[in-house]
């Protein structure tokens, strides 16, 4: 993030930050090297530092990690004891801090090739077709030529698909609806979270319009589409 794009931050209250703080946390969590945000939160009598691991919204509880020594060290916090918080590792995330108005920016080695997204389908498909015991084909539907931020996008929603998937699959109501009814899956990107039933073709649109803050979680997927059931 450089200096220009730093002063179209907006301020925000402690609690919105820590709420993006679990939201960069559960996003970094699931990669395969987490880059956790590190913090220090300054409460009224001290001070602490480490990565945002995890906030318990009703414990009202921030859990800081950081190793020294090679030994783990915890820190417990109650939020409404904090005064203030200051972020760093966070600068690919200002478009959460921004509400979306510092558009997001892949790394180059998270943009995928058409080729691999390919692959990732016909992975996604296999693991439909275990799981669900059905085959189910899988589209990603779209215009023209990927750009490298479609193409970002593209991967992080089959990846949205698959935990949606695999919820479905493991509620036995749900999974039994789902393949009675569905034997084809399109999806494609938008400005809307939209999903769509007809004659035995679901298709899903993700809204990007706000980056990855615009998608919806699985749960939220999962219940659009089990209206269609």
């Amino acid at each position: 993030m450089d200096f220009k794009t730093m002063l179209q931050l907006p301020v925000l209250d402690t609690n919105t930050v820590i709420n993006i703080l679990q939201e960069i946390a559960d996003i970094e969590r699931h990669e395969e090297r987490p880059k956790m945000p590190q913090v220090t939160i300054s409460t009224h009598a001290d001070n602490a530092s480490g990565f945002f691991v995890n906030y318990d919204s009703e414990k009202k509880t921030i859990l800081l990690c950081d190793m020294y020594d090679r030994k783990a060290q915890f820190i417990y916090i109650e939020s409404h004891a904090i005064s203030s918080i200051s972020l760093r590792n966070v600068d690919k995330y200002g478009y959460l801090l921004s509400d979306g108005n510092i558009p997001f920016v892949p790394e180059d080695d998270e943009i995928p090739t058409v080729l691999q997204l390919k692959k990732d389908i016909k992975a996604l498909e296999e693991v439909l077709q275990v799981s669900l015991e059905k085959e189910i084909s899988l589209t990603f539907k779209y215009e023209g030529t990927l750009e490298n931020l479609d193409k970002f996008y593209a991967s992080k929603v089959i990846k949205l698909l698959q935990k949606t998937f695999s919820n479905v699959a493991a509620d036995s109501l749900a999974k039994s609806a789902f393949t009675e009814a569905v034997s084809a899956v399109n999806f494609s990107l938008g400005s809307d979270n939209t999903s769509a039933f007809e004659n035995g073709e679901l298709t899903v649109t993700v809204n990007t319009t706000k980056g990855l803050k615009s998608f919806p979680k699985a749960n939220q997927l999962q219940e659009q589409i089990e209206k269609f059931l």
